[in-house]
Formats: C-alpha cells, structure tokens, sequence
C-alpha cells in the first residue's frame, strides 16, 4: 500500500521512508549490554542436584534457584519462598512466591518443589542429599503452600534448602538443557564457552545485563591479556604471582576471606594413618610466611575448621603451633618414610611450593605434582590422589555443615559425609554431630561445635592452613563487590554509565 498525501506527493512519501529508516536504524543499533566473565575450566556439570564446587555453583546460580539464598554478606533472604515459618520442632511451612515463571514458561508450582526436594535422593554421586536423614514427608497444602514435615528436629533445615536448586516436575537437567527460574537462560555451551540471556519474565525484573558470556581459558596470562584489551570483565583464578601483572590490567578485587585451604589425605594409607604425621605437618606449616610472603596478604592463619565469622566459629580457640623441631622428633617416631608425592593444581603452584619446602624442612621427602586444573580435579574426583592441596569455599552462612559434610563417618543414605573423602571415621564426632543437626537450640548447637572442633583439632584428618581471598581482576567500568561464598552472581553487577 502506497502512502500518498495530494499536497505533497513524492515528497511527503519520501520524508515518511526517511523517519521510518532512522527509527529501524536507532532500533537495531542500539547497544545491548553484554558481561564477560573468563573462568579457567568450565564447570563440572549443569545438572545443579550433583556437584557443589565454587566454580560450578557460581555459573549455575545465574540459572537456577532455591526457596531460599543468602546475599552477598551470608545473610538469608526470600528466593522462591517468599515467607517461611517454622511451626513447631518437625514443622515448617513455605509460601512460594506469586509470579515465578521458569525458562520454559512454566509456573511455579508446589509439585516443582515437591519434585526437586526429592530428585537428590535419586543420584548416588548427589553432593545435595542433607534432607535425606531428616526429611518425612512433603504436603502440599494449596496451589503455593508446602508443609515440610520431619522425622526428628533439625534447626539448620533452610540452610541446607538454600543449596538445592528448585527445577520443573519431571524435568531431567542430565539429558536436557538447563531450566530454572534465574534471571538468565541457557543459550548454548561449548568446551570454551557458555552463553546466557536475559529472562524477561524474570519475577525480580533486575537484571542489569541483556547477555552473559563465561569463557574458559586454562593460561592465565590469556586471561589477563583479555581483561587488559578489554575483552574481559571479570577474570577468576589468578596466581598471587600475577599480581602486579593483574594492578596494569585493571582493577583487583578480593572476597572477604571465608575460604579455607587445607591439605588433605588419604588416611587409609600410611603415613597420612598416624597422627604423629599429621601433627608433624601441622606444626611444621610457617603460616605467618605464608600470608606475608607467600599470599602478599592476601591470607590469613587457619586455626580451625570453621571459617572466621561464620555460625559456630570459635573465638577462644589459639592460634597453631610452628614448631619445625617438635615436627622433626614426631617424624622420627614413624621411622624411614617413603617419599610422597604431593598433588595440587598448577594454579596454585606458588603456595604449593611454600609448603613443599616447609615440609622438606622437617625432614619429609616430597614429590611435587603440579597438574592442570582439570587433570587435578579428575585425581580428586576418582579417589587417585593420597596427599594433596585443596580449597573449600563455604556456601552457607554457618559451620556446622562443614563439620556434618567433612568428618562425619560417610553415610550415603543419610546425607552424612559426603564430603568425606579421606576416610575419617569417629564414632564420637559422628553422634556429637547427629546430636547438632538436631538439637532446636542453636546456643547448645555452638557448644556441641567447639566440642566437635577440638576433637579434630587433635586428630586432624584435614589441616586447615590459611583463609584466603579470592582474588578477580576486574574491568575499571564495573561495579562490583564480591560475595563472600564466592559466587559471581550476574545479577548484582552494574557497569558505569
């Protein structure tokens, strides 16, 4: 249909194209906002009921969420309950949020809860199965209404809530692309990158960010290369040798230091069996010259197994021994010792190599076993490594599922050590930690805690040796503070108009 005015002609049609080109070309060229975000692998699995580790959980919580979260100070917020209360001792009650779509469009329904409450259960290598031991029964009282009702008392149930991820009835993430209810979807992934967008019918609507892009890049000098161009928001898992290398590229940022790295062992085998040898490393660890000089500090001293700051921290607790001599005459108690080979990822080569050369300092062998990140994590993973370096991130804003997670005897079916990877079995720890998990009176859960603490403290299946700060390089126009879990949550970041 041609538009024609009898005054002006062609010329009015003329002016009409015009105005109309300008707007489709205003339209197209206007500029969508896009975040990138290199990490140096890509996470271990999209299915969010399998693994927990800090980089796979920090990608996935973009697309995936709980009834409940913590903000980024590790205080408990709404997510996909809106309101909670907990009745009595074995009762609680959720009021799902009015308005939640998932990426398929689906609406949130109380059978979407129901069913990814319980999926976990279902998959023996699950890392998410704490409701297993405590959890009875799930009512659904109306169309956004669950009564959670358990079979012995358990204070800590929305903390553990706050790690399982809530998906649609019957959807499979092992075969399927992710869906969830995050503010960004799943677009496509391949072995260097993965892509999200914006989810418009995103029931927070704060989305700041149109799309999402994490690379995955194992050189680090790649990564600073991409921040320095500007190819590159935010840049993870830098060496602290890279530090200065990192200040000419942009901004460095820390997290608040609630991450612990240990060393860790196979306590079946000998020598990692006595704990004259693991006292021995223990006193034989100088962590003052690894946060001074070593970590740039960047660090602090390790005391015990309950990051600083969290539920259940002990503030009496002293700080640990560096004693080398002692450390020498407990070796001698164990006779000739083989050398030991000492695994840790490439990544983390500088500290690695402070701890080499302390150990060495008592009077240990140590064979140094720098692997790339993915090779590392596949040791881990498959039970291959007997002495290694290892870092764990807390995803709560208490310690006490780092006790149940970590030394609890390994209890599949209860949702008991499943994080328990090197054998540890105490028959006092395990029932003072079932006694915590159910007591109702947090005051009297502290107090088992720092019981519990000193027992490992004396046994030390696991040696904490520093918190340490994560530390991102981050592009100059972003505005950004990190999250003490660690997680790089899209939604939270701005860029300077």
């Amino acid at each position: 249909m041609k538009i024609t005015n009898p005054k002006f002609g062609g010329f009015y049609n003329i002016c009409i194209t015009l105005i109309l080109f300008c707007a489709l070309f205003l339209f197209c060229s206007k500029k969508i906002e896009t975040i990138v975000v290199v990490y140096d692998t890509p996470p271990s699995t999209l299915d969010p009921h399998l693994r927990n580790e800090i980089l796979t959980t920090s990608i996935l919580c973009n697309i995936y969420e709980p009834l409940v979260d913590f903000d980024a100070n590790m205080k408990m917020i709404p997510a996909l309950a809106d309101y909670w209360e907990r009745i009595d001792s074995l009762n609680w009650r959720f009021y799902l949020r009015n308005g939640v779509k998932f990426h398929n469009n689906k609406k949130l329904s109380p059978k979407d809860v129901v069913y990814s409450l319980y999926r976990p259960f279902n998959l023996p290598e699950s890392r998410f199965q704490s409701l297993r031991d405590y959890l009875d029964t799930i009512i659904i009282e109306d169309t956004n209404t669950l009564l959670l009702k358990l079979k012995k008392s358990h204070a800590f149930l929305v903390y553990d809530l706050s790690g399982i991820a809530i998906i649609p009835e019957g959807f499979d993430p092992s075969n399927q692309s992710p869906c969830g209810t995050g503010p960004y979807e799943f677009v496509k992934m391949d072995k260097e990158h993965l892509e999200l967008k914006k989810f418009k019918p995103y029931w927070n609507n704060n989305q700041y960010f149109e799309q999402v892009k994490f690379i995955f890049i194992p050189e680090v000098e790649k990564r600073i290369e991409m921040l320095k161009k500007g190819k590159a928001d935010i840049i993870t898992y830098i060496p602290l040798k890279e530090l200065e290398r990192l200040k000419k590229a942009g901004m460095v940022i820390a997290t608040p230091g609630v991450a612990t790295r240990y060393l860790e062992m196979n306590l079946n085998k000998f020598p990692f069996n006595r704990v004259e040898f693991r006292r021995a490393v223990n006193l034989g660890l100088n962590r003052e010259h690894l946060v001074k000089d070593v970590y740039k500090g960047y660090a602090t001293p390790a005391n015990q197994y309950i990051s600083q700051g969290l539920f259940g921290y002990d503030y009496s607790l002293p700080p640990f021994l560096y004693n080398p001599d002692s450390a020498r005459r407990l070796i001698k108690i164990l006779g000739t010792l083989p050398e030991i080979e000492f695994d840790y990822a490439e990544v983390r080569a500088n500290i690695a190599e402070a701890i080499i050369e302390d150990l060495r300092n008592i009077g240990l062998k140590i064979k140094p076993n720098p692997l790339p990140v993915e090779e590392y994590w596949q040791k881990i993973n498959n039970r291959k490594s007997d002495f290694y370096l290892i870092g764990s991130v807390p995803t709560t804003g208490e310690g006490i599922s780092t006790l149940r997670s970590y030394f609890h005897t390994k209890e599949q079916k209860k949702g008991l050590g499943l994080l328990n990877n090197t054998g540890y079995s105490n028959r006092t720890v395990d029932t003072l930690i079932e006694k915590m998990i159910a007591n109702g009176d947090l005051r009297h859960c502290v107090r088992l805690a720092y019981e519990v603490q000193r027992i490992l403290i004396d046994d030390l299946p696991r040696i904490p040796v520093v918190w340490e700060k994560e530390i991102y390089g981050v592009s100059t126009n972003l505005i950004w503070t990190p999250r003490l879990d660690e997680k790089i949550l899209i939604k939270e970041i701005r860029r300077l108009e």
